[in-house]
């Protein structure tokens, strides 16, 4: 930013910084009003799936009362790191202890998807709560890095929710694990919005994190580009659509 140039991160946090970083976030806004850029973090999830895809849903609705969301996915095609940081191959003590230390993270961004949606409806979102709980396998599972026997922990569910006071007004679970379909259990992302009208939304099988994360960092730059100075986020920019190609001849 230090040097006039604009700035495009997959880094979960800063999909909504403000909310888990306000002292850091508040630095980067002014350099970026200092430098006259932008700052704007992205991915599919956060950045899409579970916040910017569920409030432009809700542009059709005359009312929204309550939001639930579940992105289903398949770890199998990710390295060893994300098996550790989802739990995949410990026992459950092992998962509990991995989750308590810190070790064990599951998904990294509810608190950013969940203060996105809150502040582009105006709900004052003034708790959010987040639990993390093993996948026992009752198959014996095996990807290139990982091993998992019947009773072995397969991956993570990991469920955020946002309240304002004690009314829940949005829940987001995220079970991440490997070879889902060993145990009948089909990925997808499925949006449930409440109000008036309710619209249910399923995309089969999800979209995929790796390409969708990559076109979404990509297809984002000219907005990034024309974007006003300072940290945005993507409920702040017009919409994402396909552009590489003509990013490529820019």
């Amino acid at each position: 930013a230090r040097h006039h140039v604009d700035v495009l991160t997959i880094a979960e946090e800063m999909a909504f910084p403000f909310v888990s970083h306000p002292e850091e976030s508040e630095v980067l806004e002014n350099i970026a009003w200092r430098y006259g850029v932008s700052i704007l973090g992205t991915g599919i999830n956060p950045g899409f799936v579970l916040d910017l895809l569920i409030i432009a849903m809700t542009g059709a609705c005359l009312k929204v009362e309550r939001i639930e969301a579940r992105r289903i996915n398949d770890l199998s095609p990710f390295g060893k790191t994300v098996m550790e940081t989802q739990g995949v191959g410990t026992s459950p003590e092992e998962f509990r202890k991995g989750t308590e230390t810190g070790n064990i993270v599951g998904h990294i961004g509810f608190q950013q998807s969940i203060a996105m949606i809150g502040n582009a409806l105006g709900w004052e979102i003034d708790r959010i709560e987040e639990s993390r709980g093993p996948i026992i396998s009752n198959t014996e599972r095996k990807t290139a890095v990982a091993h998992v026997k019947p009773g072995m922990v397969a991956g993570c569910k990991h469920v955020g929710r946002g309240y304002c006071g004690e009314k829940l007004l949005i829940e987001l679970v995220h079970p991440q694990q490997i070879l889902p379909e060993t145990e009948g259990v089909e990925t997808g992302d499925y949006i449930d919005i409440y109000g008036d009208p309710e619209i249910h939304l399923s995309i089969k099988p999800e979209i995929p994190g790796g390409k969708g994360t990559i076109a979404l960092a990509t297809n984002m730059i000219p907005a990034v580009i024309e974007a006003a100075p300072g940290l945005i986020e993507m409920s702040e920019l017009p919409i994402p659509r396909c552009l590489i190609d003509e990013i490529k001849e820019m």
